[in-house]
């Protein structure tokens, strides 16, 4: 139960610190802003506030700072515009409509969030705010054009293509697992050793040369090495190729998007006209 407060507290204190930081408020000017829409608080207060589940001596005992009143819980989640079980860590959306919302649609606060942004203009500077309605129509069109889904897909696949090009499977690795310990070392020393005969410059034996008994295990190791070696390569070609494959799928798409939302229908949403429709009768 110990566990379960402390953890609280510690989501608390996080919590109220960040948004005072995010807010621009100090200790004092938070007081004073609470103070004025409230009617009370203290210095003593807002520090308390700050330190919930931290450990004090007073009056020559050890005591734990509490959380405030409810009242004072509900007025400082009022104050942020989040609810209580935000700060409390019962809940990581901030308001129970945000919550509602992306779980309704199936997204995190995070994208949740970024998506208010641009549709409030809040995130696009330096005049978002200015633009809100047609920054709205842009995502309600971007989101209901035929070919979005096409391009989630393919971003999806490409970021997989890119994942397996910077993560490639290690066959050597693999192949290194089949070969007695004993014999792995000198296959790699003569992964290049070859015995043959060539009609202008006569026999090449780089075994003998080097004094190497080719018995049939070390020659099925270099084997086994070299075909493992040739399947990465082969892999690290073929996984290039779909990354690019990838990126021209996707432009392709792009275009197709580009050119599903700005139909002629949907212009007059996501544009601020220059003239009024009496200066472009005169």
């Amino acid at each position: 139960m110990n566990n379960i407060l402390e953890k609280k507290a510690n989501i608390w204190c996080s919590r109220l610190n960040n948004l005072m930081k995010e807010n621009g408020y100090t200790q004092e000017t938070f007081l004073k802003e609470y103070k004025r829409k409230y009617g009370g608080g203290t210095q003593a207060n807002v520090s308390r506030w700050l330190r919930v589940g931290s450990r004090i001596q007073k009056d020559g005992k050890a005591k734990t700072i509490g959380f405030p009143s409810y009242e004072n819980m509900l007025n400082i989640a009022d104050f942020f515009g989040v609810t209580i079980g935000y700060l409390t860590g019962e809940t990581d959306f901030e308001t129970f409509e945000m919550e509602k919302a992306c779980q309704f649609i199936g997204i995190d606060e995070d994208t949740g969030k970024a998506i208010k942004g641009i549709v409030s203009g809040e995130s696009i500077r330096p005049f978002g705010k200015y633009e809100s309605k047609e920054c709205s129509a842009v995502i309600k069109y971007l989101f209901t054009a035929g070919s979005f889904p096409a391009l989630v897909k393919g971003i999806r696949e490409y970021a997989e293509n890119i994942y397996s090009q910077k993560h490639p499977y290690d066959h050597v690795a693999m192949a290194q697992k089949g070969i007695n310990k004993d014999i792995l070392d000198l296959a790699f020393q003569c992964l290049d050793y070859q015995c043959l005969y060539d009609d202008e410059y006569g026999k090449t034996d780089d075994f003998k040369e080097n004094n190497i008994e080719p018995t049939k295990e070390l020659l099925e190791a270099i084997h086994t090495l070299n075909k493992a070696i040739e399947q990465s390569f082969d892999d690290e070609e073929a996984s290039d190729q779909m990354v690019k494959l990838s990126e021209y799928e996707l432009q392709k798409i792009y275009f197709d998007v580009l050119k599903d939302i700005v139909s002629e229908e949907h212009l007059p949403d996501m544009i601020i006209p220059c003239y009024s429709e009496d200066e472009l009768i005169l």
